[in-house]
């Protein structure tokens, strides 16, 4: 006869405190939380104090693998192999066997007993007894937290089974355990009835404090968070709240009040919350230890670490046949958090970064209480209510240090933010100042120039043959680019401070440009007597692609400083180039001997506006805004700029640049002349397809002058191209690519697709203006033959077309 006896909860009797947190000011609840700490310390005593009778000598237990045997089948079977309990570890490691252990229960007494059984983890799956009397009668009581709570034979967080003995009455006992993968432990205690209540008691008092704890903890740094916006605090929080509600499912807890009815997230708790706790804490030590500003390498790991667990959140969440490895997983990651913020913290100690001593001390709680529970896992120390509770004290007073270094934070924060506060309004103050003498300097600037337009002007207005007329003329010239080049500069800060300047990227010719500076260089040296020595490489290439405004400018400014400054003596300009496949880096080397630079003007040297900028005004002409506009335009265009003093006198500027060769520029002279004779002796149709009509014209000439055999053809856009090729046929194809209607990179695809109504291989060369690599990379991957920048050099046109047909011979016109 199987009969069940379900008992009552006997939680219902003990419930546990509620408080009321207090309002949070940081000290008063770190003493707070250090007080529970002691006070859990002394109900841990009193705790460990309670004795249990362990059944662990007179239990056998059968390893049944993953075989799932019947209460009858290891009832009637013989032949089963039992071993002593004794012989194994209570700690079995991270198992989902099924475990059979048998043990027998006698009452040597003459009055009736009452014992309360705990065996297995809270979160053990399925734990069932069954108590075989004299006559043959089987009870059987339930546990685990793979049933509803309510299922629950004795309705306890923990693994307890309800034993009653006749006087002289003798049971044998065999018990049922399987886990889903969890560390399966086998403690195997007895407690009299009023023991058990006892400890029930002394547990719930000790829960409450701990819990109470780090419920509080979170709730306060959420405050702090929405107070001063600093993520640290939002991220430990989470890690307090998702490590309370880790050790709340471990405890039993969680399957107790959150999920009584078991199912998906009953099962998972545990490492869900382990993962997301381990995910927060990862975030948290990167935070506040700044380690993307300190060391971008941990800053990496930290990051991988973090997609780690996210993996193992979804591999938990996803992939239900790999549930046993998530356990070993996440203890495996959890050392891996550990060992790199131990880690994070030897390194920023080594580069002496600062490093608030208290967050050392909370995270040396930490490691000690994991390790605690490790070594309890693996039963290399005494099983105890602190070795089995050893996280939570490591967790506790982690949690306390590091309020007290998460109050620090907050100090620090109070004093950075006052701190700016001054900055902020001294800097008010300093812009005031640098407004009066801005509007002061620009005043003097430009009147200068604009008196001398207006007196010269006058004088020639009065005196009309005046035989060094020219002479004048050339003052005012001289004067309104001086204007001129003012009013650039304040257009050019503009632009800069808006934050809107580009790179406006066009092949144009190097030699010619750098010989227009040196000539303009050249005059302003020779006004104030000194020499200007310039040394070109004769390996700079004779067109590149760029920028080249900006290049003017740059060398401009830089030039113009340099010859400002220096009073006797030279200014020397180095042009040396270093070139890599098809770029070419340019590397200016500036010299002067003048008055050099002051160490404290070096550090606001390329500031546009500073106090110390106006301080020579009166000795030295110009805005101040030449540095700041050439370190500007060369931070754009991802170049270096060096400005130091000489060791010998004056200063030396170097400033280095990258820029695509024009390729263009490498067809010599004579491959020209040949080219041009070579496709002469042709004839042929060409289609031109150009919108404007200037472009057409150069083109037209082009062909006149070079090859007046060849038949050529306008279209003024792609759909027009299309429309003329059905009509008549075409033995070459100049594209242009910015056209309206339809464009050339459409048009060429058209065509090497096959849908247009010519020969899909049709010799086609770009005629542009954009000579990017981009541009380059474009048009080849549709099926360009080649590309010419505009404007058009002829002999170079002629002999990329005759290099183009020398693989494919053009049809003679009939």
């Amino acid at each position: 006869m199987i009969s069940a006896s379900p008992k009552s909860d006997i939680n219902k009797a003990y419930l546990m405190r509620n408080t009321i947190p207090p309002k949070p000011s940081t000290w008063p609840i770190i003493f707070f939380l250090f007080f529970t700490i002691i006070s859990n310390a002394q109900f841990g005593d009193k705790i460990n104090d309670i004795e249990a009778i362990s059944l662990r000598p007179e239990t056998s237990v059968l390893l049944a693998g993953q075989r799932d045997y019947s209460f009858d089948e290891i009832r009637n079977n013989p032949n089963l192999e039992f071993v002593p309990l004794s012989s194994l570890k209570e700690n079995l490691g991270f198992s989902s066997d099924n475990y059979w252990m048998s043990f027998t229960l006698e009452n040597q007494t003459s009055e009736f007993a009452q014992y309360y059984l705990e065996t297995a983890r809270p979160i053990t799956d399925i734990v069932n007894l069954y108590l075989v009397d004299n006559e043959g009668n089987v009870q059987e009581q339930y546990s685990g937290d793979k049933i509803p709570f309510s299922k629950k034979t004795i309705q306890h967080r923990k693994s307890i089974f309800d034993i009653e003995l006749e006087p002289f009455q003798k049971m044998q006992a065999y018990i049922h355990l399987k886990s889903d993968g969890e560390v399966v432990m086998l403690p195997m205690r007895l407690y009299q009835e009023d023991d058990f209540f006892n400890l029930t008691y002394k547990e719930q008092v000790f829960y409450g404090f701990f819990y109470g704890i780090l419920i509080l903890a979170c709730i306060i740094y959420l405050f702090f968070f929405f107070a001063l916006k600093d993520r640290a605090f939002i991220y430990y929080a989470l890690y307090v709240l998702f490590i309370a509600l880790m050790q709340f499912s471990l405890d039993g807890f969680f399957h107790q009040y959150f999920t009584p009815q078991g199912g998906w997230l009953s099962d998972r708790a545990v490492l869900l919350t382990a993962f997301i706790s381990l995910l927060f804490f990862s975030k948290y030590g990167d935070v506040i230890l700044d380690l993307k500003r300190n060391s971008s390498v941990l800053h990496v790991a930290s990051k991988a670490i973090s997609s780690g667990i996210i993996i193992g959140i979804l591999i938990l969440a996803l992939i239900p046949s790999l549930f046993k490895y998530c356990y070993p997983l996440a203890n495996a990651i959890g050392i891996l958090v550990l060992v790199h913020m131990i880690t994070s913290l030897v390194t920023l100690k080594l580069k002496k970064e600062k490093i608030d001593p208290y967050f050392v001390i909370g995270i040396s709680f930490l490691v000690s209480g994991f390790v605690v529970f490790i070594l309890n896992n693996f039963n290399t120390i005494e099983n105890s209510f602190f070795t089995s509770n050893g996280t939570k004290f490591g967790i506790g007073l982690e949690i306390i240090f590091l309020s007290i270094s998460m109050s620090n934070r907050i100090r620090d924060l109070r004093m950075q933010n006052e701190k700016n506060q001054l900055l902020s309004l001294q800097r008010a103050e300093d812009m005031n100042e640098i407004k009066s003498s801005f509007l002061s300097n620009i005043s003097h600037e430009l009147r200068t120039p604009l008196n001398l337009i207006m007196g010269v002007a006058t004088s020639l207005q009065e005196h009309k043959e005046e035989d060094n007329l020219e002479e004048k003329c050339k003052m005012l010239l001289n004067s309104s680019k001086n204007l001129l080049g003012y009013i650039e500069d304040i257009l050019d800060f503009t632009v800069i401070e808006k934050g809107d300047q580009e790179l406006k990227e066009v092949p144009f010719d190097l030699k010619s440009t750098l010989s227009k500076v040196i000539k303009l260089q050249e005059k302003k040296a020779t006004v104030k007597g000194l020499e200007l020595n310039v040394s070109i490489s004769n390996t700079l290439p004779a067109r590149i692609v760029g920028d080249k405004g900006k290049l003017v400018q740059i060398l401009n400014h830089t030039l113009d400083n340099a010859i400002k400054f220096t009073n006797e003596g030279s200014v020397a300009m180095d042009v040396k180039c270093k070139k890599d496949n098809d770029h070419a880096t340019l590397n200016f080397t500036i010299k002067d001997t003048g008055i050099g630079i002051s160490k404290e003007k070096m550090s606001t040297i390329y500031e546009s506006f500073t106090k110390k900028s106006f301080m020579d005004k009166r000795e030295f002409s110009g805005l101040g805004l030449g540095l700041y506009i050439v370190k500007t335009y060369v931070d754009l265009q991802k170049g270096t700029i060096d400005l130091r003093d000489n060791i010998n006198q004056g200063t030396i500027c170097e400033i280095s640049l990258s820029f695509e060769i024009d390729e263009d520029q490498t067809m010599t002279t004579d491959e020209s002349k040949t080219a041009s004779s070579n496709i002469q002796l042709k004839t042929g149709n060409i289609l031109y397809v150009e919108d404007n009509k200037m472009n057409q014209t150069v083109v037209k000439l082009l062909f006149k002058k070079n090859w007046s055999n060849a038949t050529l053809t306008i279209a003024n856009h792609g759909k027009e191209a299309l429309e003329i090729m059905k009509k008549k046929s075409f033995d070459f194809v100049l594209m242009d690519l910015q056209m309206p209607e339809m464009d050339g990179f459409e048009t060429i695809s058209i065509i090497r697709n096959g849908e247009a109504n010519c020969d899909a291989q049709i010799p086609i060369i770009v005629l542009t203006a954009d000579n990017t690599s981009q541009t380059r990379k474009n048009i080849f991957e549709l099926g360009a033959n080649d590309l010419v920048t505009k404007p058009v050099n002829g002999p170079l046109l002629f002999y990329k077309m005759n290099k183009v047909v020398s693989t494919k011979t053009i049809s003679k016109v009939a």
